[in-house]
């Protein structure tokens, strides 16, 4: 394809992420309590969450070795960023469930993005940020 300017854009917008999940229902009540998805469908093997705005949640059962891991130098990065314009009462809300949630960093050490990471129950890292001032179209 070239890159000229009459070039169009073949793709236009992330419409379902896909993690992997050991229990469904496990999996859907956790993103459903702490970060209102709802769920659009469920079985036993998959379900379809939604959080406005944003692409789909897709959870599936899966056998294989999980959670998802993405490691770089040693250290391990989320799979997927939730945007809040409450970080600290997010954070606070996992704390007080005794869910597994790291310290609270700073994005790019810039004292307005405060962010931390939570795992989900079948291990996934989900990083919660607030961007409360970044103004990027879409963000």
């Amino acid at each position: 394809m070239s890159n000229n300017s009459e070039s169009k854009t073949l793709a236009h917008t992330v419409v379902q992420v896909r993690l992997p999940v050991r229990d469904i229902d496990e999996a859907v009540a956790w993103y459903e309590k702490y970060f209102g998805f709802k769920h659009c469908w469920k079985t036993e093997e998959e379900a379809d969450l939604k959080l406005e705005p944003g692409p789909y949640l897709f959870l599936k059962r899966v056998e294989q070795p999980i959670p998802v891991q993405i490691v770089s130098g040693g250290k391990y990065y989320a799979v997927m960023c939730v945007k809040t314009s409450s970080v600290f009462e997010c954070y606070q809300r996992f704390v007080d469930a005794g869910e597994a949630v790291s310290e609270i960093t700073h994005t790019w050490n810039i004292d307005r993005f405060p962010e931390f990471n939570v795992t989900d129950p079948s291990g996934n890292i989900i990083n919660v940020a607030n961007y409360p001032d970044l103004h990027i179209d879409g963000f």
